[in-house]
């Protein structure tokens, strides 16, 4: 719920004229939060699937344990983005788009125009493996029962996620360099909708069994449609 809340909130990083400390905090605002939320998505399905591959033996997962692994998927993400500050620090600077004169947000430190996009592509490539890894994740734990089921909410966001990736990257880089006003338009849309959408999927259903369906009552009981499996019998003396 934080990732989403932040990442939303990071299209206020764009507003107003560029300035230096805001497209400084560009990476950070919009590459944690989502790094947060698809790693969130793949740790809850690592759960179910490492419970439900062994039905038999009594497993626990702990919450503290899924923050560990969720600390794992984000310290690469932390690396990256603090070395991308140093080495090729964003900044902002008056670019010539399509014939007219803009003070855009751009790369400068050691490195210049090219060190920025270098380091975008190695942190889309970073999050693109973790969501890779969510999908197979997703994939394995298929057939969960339904009742304990969350990986169908969590494998639609992910691809969900994943679907947008590969259509909005390459349409902003290819339109950003022409048309400033067009490529901040599509960016917004697509932070709005990415977080929006994994926030309704994830908790929506849920606020709708408590208050609709279970109308705020404490259900602790429910038929359950786990096959039973048969014991063997003792022999006979």
């Amino acid at each position: 719920l934080i990732s989403n809340i932040v990442g939303i909130s990071s299209v206020y990083a764009w507003f107003g004229k560029p300035h230096p400390v805001a497209c400084g905090f560009q990476p950070w605002l919009l590459g944690l939060p989502t790094i947060s939320m698809i790693a969130a998505l793949s740790v809850k399905n690592f759960r179910i699937w490492r419970i439900f591959k062994f039905p038999m033996k009594k497993l626990r997962i702990s919450d503290l344990e899924l923050f560990v692994y969720w600390v794992i998927a984000m310290i690469p993400a932390l690396v990256i983005l603090v070395v991308w500050t140093i080495v090729s620090t964003p900044t902002a600077e008056m670019k010539e788009r399509d014939g007219k004169e803009h003070f855009v947000c751009t790369t400068g430190g050691f490195t210049g125009e090219p060190g920025g996009y270098v380091f975008f592509g190695i942190y889309v490539a970073y999050s693109a493996f973790v969501l890779l890894i969510g999908a197979v994740i997703s994939i394995l734990a298929r057939n969960v029962p339904s009742q304990f089921n969350e990986t169908k909410l969590l494998t639609i966001s992910i691809y969900n996620l994943g679907f947008l990736a590969v259509v909005i990257i390459p349409v902003f880089l290819a339109v950003n360099p022409f048309n400033p006003n067009v490529a901040w338009i599509l960016r917004t849309i697509a932070i709005l909708y990415a977080f929006t959408a994994t926030m309704i999927l994830q908790f929506v259903p849920m606020l709708w069994g408590v208050f609709i369906t279970d109308k705020c009552k404490n259900v602790r009981n429910f038929n359950s449609k786990l096959s039973k499996q048969s014991l063997p019998s003792a022999p006979h003396s």
